[in-house]
């Protein structure tokens, strides 16, 4: 598998995958973070962040060998080792290991995929967004505020008003932190982030 192996340095904004492209790698994220948005009825949306260390491909594009409807972009400079899946592919047939390692890697990111959706489908807004800092707390120094809007499924308006009026419990005192110094990046920086 060495042998197949690449390292790579992609700076920020990158494309890793296109809109429409095939998948052709799995990636090993070894540093970075890369948002992953889904383009669906002539509209798009943030579904995921994937903060290294983690691996990285759109597996319905990869197994099925077909178009994606997921772009994978750098949100910030990122470096990783890329598998390409032709030489890949026998491997993973013919090695035991590898295909429970394959198997067990997209069950269990159908499983957590299922578990975000049920927690943004039944949390308010303002629990969203809590949960999203507890969660993804480099992204969301990274990330643009219209792509953390996206994955939260509100407006960047009603997002930016949320983080104003959002109350803060004793023990969530890390979380506040972290919340008004987006709140002071975000006025610094307007022009890298969405209207507020």
């Amino acid at each position: 598998m060495c042998e197949i192996m690449r390292f790579y340095e992609v700076s920020k904004g990158t494309k890793l995958l296109d809109y429409m492209r095939v998948e052709r790698a799995v990636r090993f994220l070894g540093k970075g973070i890369v948002k992953c948005e889904d383009h669906f009825n002539g509209k798009s949306f943030v579904y995921d962040f994937r903060v290294a260390p983690i691996i990285l491909c759109e597996t319905v594009s990869f197994f099925n060998v077909s178009p994606s409807r997921i772009t994978l972009e750098a949100v910030t400079d990122c470096e990783f080792i890329e598998l390409p899946g032709d030489p890949f592919f026998p491997l993973i047939y013919s090695n035991p290991d590898l295909a429970k390692f394959a198997i067990n890697g997209v069950a269990n990111y159908l499983g957590m995929t299922h578990y975000k959706v049920a927690l943004l489908r039944t949390m308010s807004a303002d629990k969203r967004y809590k949960q999203f800092l507890r969660e993804f707390p480099e992204v969301a120094k990274y990330c643009e505020l219209k792509d953390i809007s996206s994955y939260l499924n509100i407006t960047p308006q009603s997002l930016s008003r949320i983080r104003k009026t959002i109350k803060w419990a004793e023990n969530e005192k890390a979380l506040e932190a972290l919340s008004n110094e987006l709140e002071v990046v975000y006025k610094t920086y307007p022009a890298s982030s969405s209207e507020m």
